[in-house]
């Protein structure tokens, strides 16, 4: 007998199989249950989520000898001719070839027919994106008002490519991609049922290379089985997938926190070496920031992130040393940075966004040395309170900022149309006052919740409140992208506040000359 793969072995027969598509399954049951089944579906999603096994099962269900059935008994002569691709009324067309308005013609021609074994003819329609203009065209009135007798089902993972035209005539489904979590459990089903033994967290990579396609994670467990025998280790998958092992991220992300270049080159150098392409450690890298920082804001191990417990308490160790926008800022520059690795000299470009991410790292120092510049230059330090707090990450204290020279015409307007209205009147303790430092801090986690990457970025600036105007430093990197975020930002000012308020902005850069003072401290600090 013929071996049969585990993705079709495996494909599901009933609704009750179908895995990640809840509410799919619980509206096409109740159509069934009606007796309103429409004459035209939609099924739209990545590939390998159960689009066409879905189909088959619902072509099952309106055929089956003891239906039209919520769920197809699999045992008649209808779904077993169904299952085997037998069945005369369950027509299945693949739109990547059959594309063609002769194709089309040919269907329009066969729906007249009554079915010949069934209740319902079922056209099953795969890769309906391919079909050609003419082939849609000649397809459209026969979508519209079919005989009563035929269904048709049509699939893609291109739904961009659908003409709305065709899309308003079908009952839509957009099917997800499957969980981490639902693949791993399926996996680890197949395995049991097969009498494979597997080490605890080998199907975690599985799951992530995936990338929510079952079928894909079926087809690459068939591989490792191949691979490893009876006995499936962690080992065995990262050395199939390619991937690289959690202890190489762990450390290159350590090396930036203990500031420790040198050591994260190295182990970069080493794995290269060891055989592994500069796009896996480029993606194990922001996989394993991306988890960090999902762990960071939730503070805890949220239900849908898949890991270990011990690979959990080593993240959280991390954590203690990083703070939540580092991490953040990291995860940006990472993403913006993939098509450097795609140059002439990937492992160049792989070390540069390494001492780039580094460089993030240490805004930390940076941050420590503009905190003693301002005190170097303050000139208001006599006036300023005694307990002062943080405006941002950094431990940078309250300071109002002095508009330079520099500034264009737009911010100096607004900065004089806020100076000259009436200060405010003075409030209770207990209350939040215009001004005051907790405000500032205040409004910022307040962003945080309603734009949580505006506000990730707004934390690490420096920000001050004077009279009816909030002022930003802000950095180059960041300039465009809150400009373009002002008037969402001048919304929340004014639900958070109260009232109107102006915006002042300035490059972070338009501070003073840098003293010697500051020169002498950065040289230390950096070693140069």
């Amino acid at each position: 007998m013929s071996y049969t793969v585990i993705a079709r072995r495996w494909r599901p027969k009933k609704f009750d199989d179908v895995i990640g598509q809840p509410q799919i399954i619980t509206t096409l049951k109740n159509t069934i249950k009606s007796g309103k089944i429409p004459h035209a579906y939609l099924f739209t999603g990545p590939r390998g989520v159960g689009k066409t096994s879905l189909a088959r099962i619902l072509s099952k269900a309106v055929n089956c000898v003891q239906g039209p059935t919520e769920e197809p008994c699999d045992v008649c002569e209808n779904c077993v001719a169904i299952n085997e691709g037998s069945f005369v009324d369950v027509i299945e067309i693949d739109a990547a070839s059959a594309r063609g308005i002769d194709d089309i013609k040919e269907l329009r021609e066969n729906v007249r027919y009554m079915p010949m074994q069934g209740r319902y003819k079922v056209y099953i329609l795969d890769e309906a994106h391919m079909l050609t203009t003419e082939a849609r065209n000649a397809f459209l009135k026969t979508l519209e008002e079919p005989p009563g007798h035929n269904i048709f089902i049509l699939a893609t993972t291109e739904l961009q490519k659908i003409p709305y035209t065709i899309m308003s005539r079908c009952q839509r489904f957009d099917f997800k991609r499957i969980g981490e979590k639902e693949i791993i459990r399926q996996l680890a089903r197949v395995c049991t049922e097969d009498g494979i033994g597997f080490d605890e967290g080998a199907f975690q990579h599985i799951a992530i290379e995936a990338d929510g396609s079952l079928r894909d994670a079926e087809s690459l467990l068939e591989q490792i089985i191949a691979y490893s025998g009876q006995h499936i280790s962690e080992k065995d998958v990262i050395n199939v997938v390619g991937i690289v092992e959690a202890e190489v991220l762990f450390g290159i992300v350590q090396s930036l926190i203990d500031e420790d270049l040198k050591s994260g080159l190295e182990i970069i150098e080493k794995t290269l070496n060891d055989g592994y392409d500069v796009q896996q450690v480029y993606k194990g890298l922001l996989t394993f920031l991306r988890n960090m920082m999902i762990i960071k804001v939730c503070e805890g191990l949220p239900s849908f992130l898949y890991m270990g417990e011990e690979q959990y308490q080593k993240i959280n160790e991390l954590l203690k040393g990083i703070a939540y926008y580092e991490i953040q800022n990291m995860v940006y520059y990472l993403l913006k940075s993939e098509d450097l690795l795609r140059g002439l000299f990937p492992k160049v470009s792989l070390e540069t966004i390494y001492i780039n991410l580094y460089n993030i790292s240490r805004l930390r120092d940076v941050e420590k040395i503009l905190d003693n510049l301002e005190r170097y230059e303050g000139k208001n330090e006599n006036q300023r309170p005694q307990n002062t707090h943080q405006n941002h990450v950094g431990a940078v204290p309250q300071q109002k900022v002095n508009v330079g020279p520099e500034e264009g015409p737009q911010q100096k307007e607004l900065r004089e149309e806020a100076v000259k209205k009436e200060p405010l009147p003075e409030h209770n303790d207990d209350e939040p006052r215009i001004g005051s430092e907790p405000d500032v801090r205040g409004f910022v986690e307040y962003l945080k919740k309603k734009k949580p990457f505006v506000g990730g970025i707004l934390e690490s600036m420096e920000i001050s409140i004077e009279n009816e105007a909030i002022m930003f430093n802000l950095d180059k990197k960041y300039g465009t992208f809150i400009k373009n975020e002002l008037e969402e930002i001048k919304e929340l000012l004014k639900k958070y506040f109260g009232k109107d308020m102006a915006i002042v902005m300035r490059d972070a850069e338009d501070k003073k000359n840098i003293l010697e003072e500051y020169v002498r401290e950065a040289e230390s600090l950096f070693k140069l």
